[in-house]
């Protein structure tokens, strides 16, 4: 795999596979095979991620995975949360946040 983000845009060599350049993406945005994201992934990561988004799916549960799937985003949520309300010092919130985190992750009741 080529990292080309450092490279110049001039300097990046063309896909070997179908021979498309850095610069005829820019012009078409469009690449030329499914060899070019691998090719030019350092260049091209940022503007997927840009329209894109994050790659993680946050979209919603099947029924068929379950009680367990929805805990541990709920879990995730909440740990994030918490480190935010850290980061802002809001103390009461995280005792609040603590005490549900422990209460989903089965940790007992909160003290």
């Amino acid at each position: 795999m080529v990292f080309i983000h450092s490279v110049p845009a001039q300097e990046v060599p063309p896909c070997p596979v179908c021979g498309i350049t850095l610069s005829d993406i820019s012009q078409t945005g469009r690449v030329g095979c499914p060899d070019c994201y691998r090719h030019f992934y350092g260049r091209l990561a940022p503007y997927i991620r840009r329209v894109h988004g994050p790659a993680a799916h946050t979209g919603r549960i099947p029924k068929s995975a379950g009680e367990h799937l929805y805990q541990k985003r709920r879990l995730t949520e909440l740990q994030n949360a918490l480190r935010d309300a850290v980061e802002k010092q809001e103390y009461e919130k995280c005792a609040e946040l603590r005490d549900e985190i422990n209460e989903l992750s089965g940790k007992g009741e909160p003290s």
